[in-house]
């Protein structure tokens, strides 16, 4: 897959919390995307690349920072339906990692960062994974 070019109708279940995140500064998070933390700690669109965190949520809605970094993105935690590359079964109950905002991947690529948790096996190329801070821990 790519990384979202527009909003995208993730389907959700067991939603929880409703939190916000200092965006960094000239980024676009796209409703029903992935969004983790850089190494300065401000929201960004998932994405597979060095110092980036793990996710923390689903974005709400679009929203464009400015320039001037002042903007917040709202994300969901919860369960959530990503595209994946190679899930199996067996993978049920492990972490998974983002390749990019709207892709999970059983396998870690480099850099890529801990999306949460499978909680579903649905194919190959679809799962269910809870993201939230509390699904990340061993």
């Amino acid at each position: 897959m790519a990384a979202l070019s527009a909003s995208r109708m993730t389907k959700s279940r067991g939603v929880g919390r409703k939190v916000k995140y200092l965006m960094a500064a000239s980024t676009t998070c796209y409703q029903g995307g992935m969004v983790c933390l850089n190494s300065a700690g401000l929201a960004i669109p998932a994405a597979a690349a060095s110092g980036n965190k793990a996710v923390v949520g689903v974005a709400v809605k679009d929203i464009t920072s400015a320039s001037s970094g002042s903007y917040w993105v709202e994300v969901l935690e919860g369960e959530f339906n990503f595209a994946a590359d190679t899930l199996e079964q067996e993978d049920v109950g492990a972490i998974v990692y983002a390749d990019d905002d709207q892709t999970i991947d059983e396998t870690q690529a480099s850099n890529a960062p801990v999306a949460g948790r499978l909680i579903e096996y649905v194919g190959a190329s679809e799962g269910w994974v809870r993201i939230g801070p509390d699904t990340i821990v061993a």
